[in-house]
C-alpha cells in the first residue's frame, strides 16, 4: 500500500507539471483533459485506499477486543 500511495502522489505532481508545460500551446485543451482524468483517477484511488485502511483498522480493533 505504501508504494501505491507514493505512486499516486508522484502521478499527481507529474500531472500538474505536464499541465503547466502544455498550457498555452495548441495541445493545452487535450493535455488538460487528459491530466484532469489522471488526477481524478489518482484521487479516487487514494480515497479507495483510505477506505480500505479504515476497514482494516476497524477489523483489527474488533479482533483485539
Amino acid at each position: 500500500m505504501k508504494y501505491v500511495d507514493i505512486a499516486v502522489t508522484v502521478i499527481f505532481i507529474l500531472a500538474l507539471v505536464v499541465i503547466y508545460f502544455f498550457w498555452g500551446c495548441e495541445w493545452d485543451l487535450y493535455a488538460t483533459i487528459l491530466i484532469g482524468i489522471v488526477i481524478t483517477v489518482s484521487v479516487l484511488i487514494g480515497h479507495a485506499q483510505n477506505k480500505k485502511i479504515n476497514e482494516y483498522e476497524e477489523k483489527e480493533e474488533s479482533s483485539e477486543e
